[in-house]
């Protein structure tokens, strides 16, 4: 039998075949996160996407920063790829007010505190399969900063030997090199003026990229809280700032988000300093405490508050001793988690409801 002859029964051969490449195509599998339990039949594609085939991946701030954790621990860059377009590059908030982003960042940023091994070679996989266009080089900036931190230690200037303070100049330099090397799409996100602030604020030689750092990362995201909050931590007493500049960067966020939000963003950048150990304090600083009540009125008003906002500002309104809004919070508080386990004295509770 001649060439010709075997081509076209092979065509026909070919045309008799059911179309198994379209149909295997047409229910293809997606890939599953691990916390996943929807039925298999709701991971076809195209994917269902009512009744229990909804998904429901980032619930709140707090499980959302949970589950990215969990994915850079054992870590699939196909599931990473799509978190991250999910939540990194994302502008939908939570309703307790925070960006997506933000989760996204944290739970980057917590997990690669003391990054191992495997850390480092789930960014060099990510990186190949998927380049550098996303969040790859804020990663390694992450990764730079954690080295750079491990060498300086968490003790005070005094106890940084010279060879450690040479190390963790120059890895913060690297973090910042490799934040510049980023793709524009990256640079205009929130987390990485985050991170260029968090560099600047310690490298003596970018002080005076500071100033148009935070005008140019609050213009662009006036509503995240955490711009302003790490302008505000590197502005404390500890790195020689003063109390004074903390709260021209508070105002600054209430100015710029007053017509949304009235004063709600007082508490939020103050909490979001607090949260980081700025090893400061409310008591003794320029906080205007009647700004920062009706910060939280403002914002009880505007949001669906969780039980932590309530307890993280009831622990301000008792340092300040001012007994009738630690009830207010705490109730507040208690009204989110009806049956809060009874746990060890708690001085605050105690100022809050006095014995009769």
């Amino acid at each position: 039998m001649n060439g010709a002859v075997w081509t076209l029964l092979a065509i026909l051969a070919a045309a008799c075949i059911p179309d198994d490449g379209r149909a295997q195509a047409s229910t293809a599998t997606l890939k599953r996160y691990p916390w996943d339990r929807r039925p298999v039949e709701c991971l076809q594609s195209p994917a269902k996407t009512t009744g229990e085939c909804l998904a429901d991946d980032w619930p709140n701030f707090a499980e959302a920063v949970w589950r990215v954790n969990r994915l850079v621990a054992d870590p699939d860059v196909d599931l990473l790829e799509r978190a991250e377009k999910e939540l990194g590059f994302s502008t939908r908030r939570f309703a307790t007010g925070q960006y997506f982003f933000d989760a996204w960042f944290l739970g980057l940023d917590t997990q690669l505190y003391s990054p191992m091994e495997s850390d480092y070679r789930m960014v060099n996989d990510w990186a190949k399969a998927k380049g550098e266009g996303g969040y790859v080089k804020l990663v390694e900036a992450l990764l730079r900063y954690s080295e750079a931190w491990k060498a300086r230690g968490p003790g005070y200037p005094n106890t940084v030997t010279p060879e450690g303070w040479n190390v963790y100049e120059r890895k913060l330099r690297e973090a910042d090199q490799a934040l510049d090397s980023a793709s524009e799409l990256l640079k205009r996100t929130g987390p990485w003026y985050v991170m260029k602030l968090t560099i600047a604020y310690q490298l003596p030689e970018l002080e005076g990229s500071r100033t148009s750092l935070l005008r140019a990362g609050t213009g662009r995201w006036p509503e995240y809280a955490r711009v302003y909050a790490t302008a505000m931590t590197y502005s404390s007493p500890a790195w020689g700032g003063t109390y004074a500049e903390i709260d021209r960067i508070a105002r600054l966020a209430v100015t710029n988000t007053r017509a949304k939000w009235g004063a709600s963003y007082y508490p939020l950048v103050y909490q979001g300093m607090q949260r980081s150990n700025c090893r400061c304090e409310v008591v003794g600083s320029h906080v205007d405490w009647n700004l920062m009540k009706k910060g939280f009125r403002d914002y009880e008003a505007r949001s669906q508050p969780d039980e932590f906002y309530f307890t993280f500002s009831s622990g301000a309104a008792c340092s300040m001793r001012d007994r009738p809004e630690t009830r207010r919070l705490l109730d507040l508080a208690d009204k989110l988690n009806p049956k809060r386990r009874v746990g060890p004295p708690d001085p605050c509770r105690e100022f809050a409801y006095p014995a009769t």
